[in-house]
């Protein structure tokens, strides 16, 4: 499936994909993979990469990509929180130029990385923009066509067939992102979808990472379309989970806070434009 990305503003990155039939687009939906991190588990990481890439899939990540603590003045930092490769006077141009190098080979398939609470702190802090540094590694290097996006913003997908009189024939979905603000032990965030939803009471499927929790919950509507023609149509509130492990081992923050384990790797959307006039989606974990 031809697949095209524009940036139409700061807060808008539209994917518009032709299709012929009812061909199914997939995208790893993903966040808080804390790639600098030794608890990442880079090998399912780098798996669900690969398992995209054969799919002709394309990623999506919401933020926290870097973890990034161990930055000199930063006084949650921990020696045994470092790795090898990123140990040096220039710890910040060391992960950043590591970072760029291993996500290259999928450059052409990461459409876009938005900010996280850990690297809005690095610059808030630094006065470093961390993934604007990965990004542009990435393009320079790599030929990347990664966008570098915002702690919240929107994906509109596009489906269109080229129809013999030169008229498109469209289908659209539309994803409305913002990186985290909300938990909860008990209820694992997803009481945040009805607080998202109100934010962006236009979206099809809303996605939060931050609490390192994973979960898929439908939010019917009750909508008028301006025909008059009333429907209930699907809303979907996702949550991304983490490919950070940080409970094992029997010590460390997460063990004592009582965070809970959490559900290791992103979340599978397939898309697959109907006969009608919409998308389908489907949504899954991916394990």
């Amino acid at each position: 499936m031809d697949i095209d990305v524009k940036r139409l503003s700061d807060e808008l990155l539209e994917i518009r994909m032709r299709y012929t039939g009812e061909e199914t687009q997939h995208f790893l939906l993903a966040s808080d993979i804390h790639l600098d991190n030794p608890k990442c588990d880079r090998k399912l990481f780098f798996s669900h990469l690969d398992k995209m890439k054969a799919l002709g899939g394309r990623a999506l990540f919401f933020g926290d990509v870097l973890c990034l603590m161990q930055g000199k003045r930063d006084k949650r930092g921990s020696k045994a929180s470092i790795r090898p490769e990123h140990q040096g006077a220039n710890y910040f141009d060391l992960v950043f130029k590591e970072s760029a190098d291993i996500l290259g080979p999928y450059g052409k398939e990461i459409l876009m990385m938005g900010n996280g609470n850990h690297e809005t702190a690095i610059i808030n802090h630094q006065e470093v923009d961390p993934l604007a540094n990965v990004v542009q590694q990435m393009r320079d290097r790599h030929k990347a066509v990664t966008e570098h996006m915002g702690y919240q913003g929107w994906v509109r997908f596009v489906f269109y067939k080229q129809r013999g009189n030169g008229v498109e024939k469209v289908r659209r979905c539309t994803l409305f992102f913002h990186h985290g603000a909300w938990g909860g032990i008990i209820t694992k965030g997803t009481m945040g979808g009805g607080r998202y939803a109100s934010i962006a009471p236009d979206a099809d499927i809303i996605v939060n990472g931050h609490n390192h929790e994973r979960s898929i919950v439908s939010h019917p509507c009750y909508r008028l379309a301006e025909t008059g023609k009333v429907k209930v149509t699907p809303r979907y509130h996702v949550q991304t989970g983490t490919y950070k492990e940080e409970f094992e081992g029997g010590n460390g923050w997460a063990v004592e806070r009582i965070v809970m384990p959490k559900s290791l790797g992103g979340v599978w959307l397939k898309l697959t434009p109907d006969r009608q006039s919409g998308v389908t989606v489907s949504l899954e974990p991916a394990v």
